[in-house]
């Protein structure tokens, strides 16, 4: 098998490859294979953070939190970082996305619980149960459910590059109100939300269908997600989004089956 190379005239092995990555302090849990291929993006590279960080710092300040901005912006901007390696890195594993989930950002925290993280159990996000009655099919763990959401061409996409908590953040997306929630969401926009539409959309199928997780996301922000999802060609209109809540905050296993036509 031909080794890859890392820059010019250094070829390495697979197990020099991990070997360079622990060097460089790399955390190993962030990087898994598709097939047998290292991946790597330029899509990524567009996702800056300090635009980002300069928005929550007027928040927090406009709010009379600001005592509290570096040591909540130096667990975000970590998460920021590692979560959007996992989202990227998953993306390359799907050959053409068809379904787009709309979700509000991971909880993260210390046990960086996210849907793209192999590491972690699922919650009542997406429990593997959830898609075990779609596909009727057993699920074995995290990366088996991670591999058939890749397999149908299911991807879930944040509107938010804050993984707010109430364990590592002052604020989270409860104890805002809906207005700062939306001034949040709205003045980060074209640098999150929209560059990852930007990825996707070289990967889209022509037939798409969006969706939101929650029903309360979809009623604060429909507006605005449909009209970024109308100009990347996503869909034609915001009647064609639905959502797959119901009460309790679970997935709705009927809408989403309805939704996933295989």
């Amino acid at each position: 098998m031909e080794t890859p190379s890392l820059g010019a005239g250094f070829s390495y092995s697979i197990q020099g490859a991990w070997s360079y990555l622990l060097q460089i302090g790399l955390d190993l849990r962030l990087f898994y294979w598709c097939g047998s291929t290292l991946i790597t993006r330029t899509d990524q590279a567009n996702m800056d953070y300090s635009r980002c960080k300069q928005i929550l710092h007027d928040f927090y300040s406009e709010n009379g939190i600001i005592d509290r901005f570096e040591r909540n912006n130096l667990y975000l901007e970590k998460a920021f970082h590692e979560i959007n390696e996992m989202w990227f890195r998953n993306l390359e594993c799907i050959k053409e996305v068809k379904y787009l989930m709309i979700a509000e950002a991971p909880l993260w925290g210390k046990d960086k619980s996210y849907i793209y993280n192999p590491e972690t159990k699922n919650t009542s996000f997406f429990y593997k149960s959830d898609l075990e009655y779609v596909l009727n099919i057993q699920i074995a763990d995290k990366q088996d459910f991670i591999n058939y959401c890749n397999e149908i061409g299911l991807l879930i996409i944040d509107i938010s590059p804050f993984a707010l908590n109430t364990e590592d953040t002052i604020i989270n997306y409860r104890s805002i109100s809906a207005s700062q929630y939306r001034k949040l969401v709205k003045n980060t926009f074209p640098f999150y939300f929209e560059q990852k539409l930007k990825a996707v959309s070289n990967k889209k199928s022509d037939s798409i269908k969006a969706f939101f997780r929650y029903a309360r996301v979809k009623k604060r922000f429909l507006p605005l997600i449909s009209e970024a999802l109308i100009d990347y060609h996503f869909i034609k209109s915001a009647n064609e989004i639905s959502d797959i809540s119901k009460r309790g905050w679970n997935v709705d296993k009927n809408k989403i089956k309805q939704l996933l036509v295989l």
